[in-house]
């Protein structure tokens, strides 16, 4: 096995020289089918990739390749909480019970800042019979068939009182409620919400929720850790917590804005609004935060059935890391070599 080298923590990235044997050392440890990185920082944007799309139609992998973003679906859903706060649609102290009919000792007093910070007690998934039932019709796909009726329905049997509420519980139920509770309550749905509310204002042309017929030559199809093809999910109901796919030059625009704080993607959404319950590690308004002497990072990671993405934005540096691949192997540990340096990833996750 090749031995990378280490990088230590600096303001620099590495050489593209250096990028490039991490990826093929990454597709040779059959990690990997296709990946892309994109560096941004003062000097601009750079991308580098390594395999193949998968797709016979293009098989190269470049910044127009798209990639499913799996949950870093939830900064775009919380890009548009920030802007309907803003615009006064909606508060972040508002209850479910403003929203939707729920049972009196139901989960009406819950809050949407509750949903988006993971501290709903909400828990990770869906439960009950109509749950298990779509996971058995669709077991690649699990989230496809699960619709909005299903999500009331099962939304009316859950208690407060059994509920773990304030403590940091990831929730791809709290997420993806949120995303329909939005979309909802400004008449659209949340395809239609994200790009008007925060893809076409950021002119991030190329990021979807449903891959339009002309884009499917690019989709970088998703592979298994076993390397083999497997489905591109479809989030139905849940698709703010999810759903979304985007290319390298979409997301470079996208973590320059967040560095910029350009509308949706407020600065205020990177201010700690929850805790992990672990030291340094906080909860923005869709970002996961990291603090230490050495390094302020805002982060989110995604995974599907095929695909892993992360994105991270060094606030103390203004320096941000893409990562997309297609290939259900965690990307994470990349991060140690690109930006925070593999002394201080070790308890970065």
């Amino acid at each position: 096995m090749a031995v990378l080298p280490s990088l230590s923590a600096t303001k620099e990235f590495p050489s593209d020289e250096f990028v490039q044997r991490l990826l093929q050392e990454r597709l040779r440890q059959k990690q990997g089918v296709g990946l892309i990185v994109g560096l941004l920082d003062h000097r601009g944007t750079r991308f580098l990739a390594a395999g193949t799309s998968g797709n016979r139609a293009r098989s190269a992998v470049d910044e127009h390749t798209l990639f499913e973003l799996g949950s870093i679906t939830k900064i775009f859903t919380a890009a548009a909480l920030a802007d309907a706060v803003a615009r006064g649609t909606v508060s972040l102290d508002d209850p479910l019970a403003k929203f939707l009919t729920l049972p009196p000792d139901g989960i009406g007093d819950l809050t949407l800042q509750e949903l988006i910070t993971h501290t709903s007690g909400l828990p990770r998934l869906p439960s009950g019979f109509t749950w298990l039932l779509n996971l058995l019709r669709s077991p690649h796909n699990p989230y496809a068939n699960y619709s909005q009726h299903d999500l009331q329905v099962h939304l009316a049997t859950l208690r407060r009182k059994k509920l773990a509420r304030g403590a940091f519980l990831y929730s791809n139920l709290a997420a993806g409620l949120l995303g329909d509770i939005l979309a909802v309550r400004q008449k659209t749905d949340y395809a239609s919400l994200i790009a008007q509310r925060v893809t076409n204002p950021l002119h991030m042309s190329r990021t979807y929720l449903h891959l339009p017929p002309a884009e499917q030559p690019f989709l970088a199809q998703p592979h298994a850790r076993s390397l083999c093809p497997t489905s591109v999910w479809t989030m139905a109901a849940l698709s703010g917590a999810g759903g979304m796919l985007s290319c390298m030059h979409d997301m470079l625009l996208f973590a320059s804005a967040a560095l910029a704080g350009t509308p949706p993607l407020f600065p205020s959404m990177l201010q700690p609004f929850a805790s992990t319950g672990r030291e340094g590690h906080n909860v923005g308004l869709g970002w996961m935060l990291r603090t230490s002497a050495a390094y302020q990072v805002a982060w989110h990671n995604g995974g599907t059935g095929g695909s892993r993405s992360l994105l991270a934005l060094e606030l103390n540096t203004g320096r941000a890391v893409v990562l997309l691949s297609n290939t259900a192997h965690s990307v994470d540990p990349l991060l140690s070599h690109l930006l925070v340096g593999p002394t201080l990833s070790r308890d970065f996750f």
